[in-house]
């Protein structure tokens, strides 16, 4: 990454002698052996992200963000370029986001995840977990440190918007708002997050809250969410997290009981790095309970070994 950065940087000041942006590129790959039972698969993929910024004369700093990536997880192999929806200022420790991806803050209390999408990849799942009908949009949020707190809030004016005109930002049927606080009380670290979505035929909310605490080497992580309107229930999880010698393994299991659906999940993943940015993984995701449709190449326990890279 730090030789890309330089090249792009050194381009950039050959070209545009009075440039004050700064431009980062970075660079991941992953390969991997993937299994669910008898349904065994490799999977391959990788992105790059291009990171940019520049800063006013009076000191605020304007970024904003791309990508190219290619998912290891996508069973259809999609390629996707992303980024450029958003926009953010920040200033005297308050930042301000502004585009067509702002994203709610849902999802507070999910915790008990450990594993990344591959060994995910054809694991049957929870038949129903806590969530709203849709969390990002054509919107802005606004971040700011307040009495040692994090305060954010959000508001998204249209959660369906066009790829190519943009957000309606005055006739959407469907919008949503919320707030996230981020704060520590004692050795505790705590994150409490409020989210709706309203539209034409329901009315969705969502609530969570997560709190950290070091203890023996670790980090245990516990969370809780509950939501009405399209998913009505709620959701535990609690997480592990350590490290023995250069070794990273972590643990987290979940219980959700939405809609009358009640299901379990437990995660297990280690990590070794190799050194210059490799590392190897192990991960296994198991679910029991009320599952979604276990078919002959889905399973309730899936697992995945591979590589991953960072440039």
């Amino acid at each position: 990454m730090k030789k890309l950065s330089l090249l792009v940087s050194a381009l950039t000041a050959g070209i545009f002698t009075t440039a004050q942006a700064d431009i980062t590129v970075s660079g991941s790959s992953v390969i991997a052996y993937q299994s669910a039972d008898s349904n065994n698969n490799t999977a391959h993929g990788g992105s790059v992200s291009f990171g940019l910024s520049t800063t006013t004369d009076s000191g605020m700093t304007v970024s904003s963000g791309a990508g190219m990536t290619l998912s290891a997880s996508d069973t259809d192999g999609a390629r996707a370029l992303t980024g450029f929806q958003n926009i953010t200022f920040a200033t005297g420790g308050t930042s301000i986001t502004i585009g067509n991806d702002v994203g709610l803050p849902d999802g507070v209390g999910d915790v008990g995840g450990a594993v990344g999408d591959i060994a995910a990849l054809n694991n049957n799942g929870m038949s129903k977990t806590v969530g709203i009908t849709d969390d990002e949009g054509t919107g802005v949020s606004v971040t700011t440190s307040f009495g040692g707190a994090t305060v954010g809030l959000y508001y998204v004016a249209d959660s369906s918007p066009a790829y190519v005109t943009g957000g309606d930002v005055d006739g959407a049927t469907d919008t949503g708002t919320g707030a996230k606080i981020s704060t520590t009380v004692g050795d505790l670290g705590v994150t409490v997050g409020y989210a709706t979505h309203s539209d034409t035929s329901i009315d969705d909310t969502e609530t969570g809250i997560a709190v950290t605490y070091a203890a023996m080497g670790g980090t245990l992580t516990a969370g809780y969410e509950s939501s009405t309107g399209a998913k009505d229930g709620n959701q535990f999880g609690i997480k592990y997290a350590m490290s023995l010698d250069s070794t990273s393994v972590t643990v987290g299991y979940s219980s959700a009981d939405v809609d009358s659906k009640s299901a379990t999940q437990t995660d297990v993943a280690v990590s070794y790095p190799l050194g210059g940015g490799v590392s190897v993984f192990a991960e296994m995701r198991t679910v029991s309970g009320d599952t979604t449709t276990d078919t002959s190449s889905t399973s309730n326990s899936t697992m995945a070994i591979g590589s991953s890279i960072s440039f």
